[in-house]
């Protein structure tokens, strides 16, 4: 019998950036996933990440984890980070985790992850080691991810008895990464970031006419009802908002991949593209189930570029939001609705984050048409559009029923 276990383990930072003014949480993201052969029992693994890997500030001052500097000059080269304060941190208090078994597993190993985010609070011992402007590195020293104490069993936590013993031993095996690397966590301290303004996003049903409004004239479809939304930005400076094509913005991540919808390219609800009404951002829910019956679950993927290809938004990929002043959209909503079972309906708006820019950058651009480069580099929080609004609609013969 083998006095080791293996465990697929994968990090990867929560987000690119570090933001030292707290404004933006930040944590590691460790996945975990009971992958190897010899584990055969059917039932959840348990362990506690008290002293273990998952305990950030004890797992780097006992040499579980380690976290090194990138040099500015040269990549490939690591500075070791003076660790001495994290000398007296102790272990955190007892806490559980549960891996599920991969006997009978459906579904792919990727997706059978148990994922626990490690945040690094801004007033912590391990903060105060990281400097704004420096890049950092954070991976497993070795395969040893220091559970001390874990078992196969059911439940959330172990019991202890009253005496402080263990009412249940733990495993005499080991607990080890199942490869010769975790990936690792790559970041960069800033002091602050730039936060975008706050937008307040209305929704009604409207009376409208195709034929005198160019962003309604789809001869394909024949509603006469479209779904105004309006945006206002509640700052007091103007900014500029990207509403379609490749979006740029801080993102979180899993330990694969970025979280879904995260990076999402589908256009937003205030784009002004023509003959194409931008609905991916809505969803219909039947009223008497609350069932979704209309909406796009699944991110938008985009045309396939080239990874060289130019990716900066043209000027008219972005629109701008004066402060209290709205921008008002008129949806065609009848492919929308087309189709469904005569009933009472919602129309409920899907958050989608934005690429924003200070100021009303759309006139910058340059003779290809699009935003200059230096506009494009750097990477911050997006702007959300975002509504609280239910707007209820009838159905009647696949259409919205506009009589009393």
């Amino acid at each position: 019998m083998t006095d080791q276990l293996r465990i697929h383990t994968q990090i990867h930072s929560r987000y690119q950036v570090f933001d030292a003014s707290g404004q933006l949480p930040f944590s590691i993201a460790f996945g975990l996933c009971r992958r190897s052969p010899a584990d055969t029992d059917p039932r959840p693994l348990l362990l506690e990440t008290a002293g273990s890997v998952l305990d950030l500030p004890y797992a780097l001052a006992h040499g579980l984890l380690t976290l090194h500097e990138q040099d500015p000059e040269d990549a490939k080269q690591k500075i070791e980070v003076d660790l001495s304060r994290l000398n007296k941190v102790a272990a955190k208090e007892a806490e559980c985790l549960s891996l599920p078994s991969p006997v009978n597993r459906t579904e792919h190993w990727r997706d059978a992850f148990t994922v626990c985010q490690c945040p690094i609070a801004v007033n912590s011992e391990l903060a105060s080691s990281l400097e704004p402007g420096k890049k950092y590195i954070l991976r497993l020293a070795s395969e040893d991810l220091g559970v001390k104490r874990w078992a196969y069993r059911d439940g959330k936590q172990f019991v202890d008895n009253y005496d402080g013993k263990p009412s249940l031993d733990s495993e005499a095996v080991k607990l080890v990464n199942s490869k010769p690397t975790a990936g690792n966590a790559t970041f960069t301290v800033v002091k602050s970031l730039p936060w975008p303004p706050r937008t307040q996003t209305r929704m009604r049903l409207c009376a409208s006419s195709p034929s005198s409004d160019p962003i309604l004239a789809n001869p394909k479809l024949s509603s006469s009802t479209a779904l105004e939304v309006s945006v206002i930005n509640t700052g007091s400076d103007p900014v500029t908002v990207q509403t379609r094509g490749h979006q740029r913005f801080l993102i979180p991540w899993g330990p694969f991949q970025p979280d879904p919808d995260a990076d999402d390219d589908r256009m937003r609800i205030i784009d002004a593209r023509p003959h194409k009404p931008p609905t991916s951002s809505l969803q219909l829910v039947d009223s008497a189930t609350g069932e979704v019956v209309r909406g796009n679950k699944q991110r938008g993927t985009g045309p396939l570029t080239d990874s060289n290809a130019d990716r900066r938004p043209k000027a008219e990929d972005v629109v701008t939001l004066k402060p209290g002043a709205p921008v008002i959209r008129k949806v065609d909503i009848g492919a929308l609705v087309e189709g469904l079972a005569d009933g009472q309906y919602k129309i409920r708006m899907q958050p989608r984050s934005c690429r924003w820019w200070n100021g009303e950058v759309g006139t910058e651009v340059g003779e290809d048409g699009r935003l200059p480069a230096r506009l494009c580099g750097s990477v911050v929080p997006p702007l959300m559009l975002a509504s609280q609004d239910e707007v209820e609609l009838r159905v009647r013969d696949g259409k919205v029923d506009q009589s009393p």
